[in-house]
């Protein structure tokens, strides 16, 4: 088939959505299918535009797959007849304060049922997100919510776990020794935009946890943007402690999770919807001590693959680490059953499989 990966981001640039579309692209081709990936040609502040061109190409093609929230473009969906079937990933609801909140919020209500009606099927990454989300005010017709035919339909994203994975190297001991990290320190481990597209990745409820902890700890803070420096600033006391390593490489980034002993993900919003990062984290083998968050719980498992605390709360936060600090045999139970629910249910060749059947049974019906 010949596919669109139509997507507001995309590598280089660091975020869920656009590392979506590309593991889309490049698994779909190594299927055999040719795929193309559409970003648009004008930005306007959060606003990205297709031009007529692209617009035009599309017709050519058997599916087009949206990824969502797309302003902009998403208003050229609504209004371009004549585009082949249309398959949309809904990755979150988007939230802001202000004037950006008001433009959002205005979308929301006269654009995006106009686009969530087009999609012949609405991709999620959890029902359990998806109940929570403005998709639980979308009118569909009855039969069309769950069930078989239903329009709405969970898949969620993958991971490759044969890239991360809990095998130690001898390039773990040669990290923790350039940054200074003793032996025997446990290490927790942070990955994240620390920009403010990023903010709801709760950075700040993290480092307000950090002075309550009585256990030994070093924590590595993998990630860069313009709200760095803010957060450098709120570590005192434990400065030694914490280490700001900047962005990484996709190739060392799995070398940083096989260096923790426990992986973090305070978020604070339901703009966080899923948590690739987390499941990077169980493909190798660590827990996660992550935010109960509709979507978020669905990937760690509370007492099972990592632990839950409530959203901003940095004093339960805390207390969760505390836990994992001084028991290692928990640590090592939940992440080696973090690991195993990683192989069982993430694999992306499977998960492929149930996508091109989705495209399938739209491009023939």
């Amino acid at each position: 088939m010949r596919i669109a990966q139509v997507t507001p981001v995309y590598p280089p640039y660091r975020g869920g959505i656009g590392q979506i579309a590309k593991e889309y692209g490049d698994r779909l081709t190594a299927l055999g299918h040719t795929v193309e990936v559409f970003t648009p040609w004008l930005k306007i502040g959060n606003a990205g535009f297709l031009s007529w061109s692209q617009l035009r190409r599309l017709r050519s093609f058997d599916i087009i797959h949206l990824h969502y929230p797309f302003y902009g473009a998403a208003e050229q969906f609504v209004i371009t007849l004549g585009l082949s079937p249309l398959i949309l990933t809904y990755h979150m609801d988007a939230t802001a304060d202000g004037f950006k909140g008001k433009v959002f919020d205005l979308h929301r209500r006269l654009i995006q049922p106009l686009i969530l009606r087009r999609a012949k099927k609405i991709l999620v990454s959890s029902l359990d997100y998806a109940s929570h989300s403005a998709l639980r005010t979308l009118p569909l017709p009855e039969g069309e919510r769950e069930g078989e035919g239903a329009r709405i339909v969970e898949l969620p994203f993958g991971v490759d776990v044969a890239r991360f994975h809990p095998v130690a190297t001898h390039e773990e001991g040669e990290l923790r020794a350039e940054l200074g990290i003793p032996q025997d320190a446990p290490v927790l481990l942070f990955v994240g935009g620390l920009d403010s597209a990023h903010a709801f990745k709760g950075l700040p409820v993290l480092l307000e946890a950090l002075p309550m902890l009585t256990s030994p700890f070093h924590l590595v803070i993998v990630g860069d943007g313009n709200l760095r420096p803010s957060f450098e600033a709120m570590v005192d006391a434990c400065r030694h402690r914490v280490h700001f390593v900047g962005a990484v490489s996709d190739e060392d980034l799995p070398i940083y999770y096989r260096l923790a002993d426990i992986h973090l993900f305070p978020s604070t919003s339901s703009a966080e919807a899923f948590g690739l990062v987390a499941l990077e984290a169980s493909a190798s083998g660590i827990p996660t001590i992550a935010s109960d968050l509709p979507g978020v719980r669905t990937v760690v498992k509370d007492g099972q693959t990592g632990l839950v605390t409530p959203a901003g709360d940095a004093a339960a936060l805390a207390e969760a680490i505390e836990r994992l600090l001084k028991n290692p045999a928990e640590r090592e139970k939940l992440g080696a059953a973090a690991r195993k629910r990683a192989v069982d249910e993430y694999s992306w060749l499977e998960l492929m499989k149930r996508l091109v059947a989705i495209y399938e049974d739209c491009h023939h019906h």
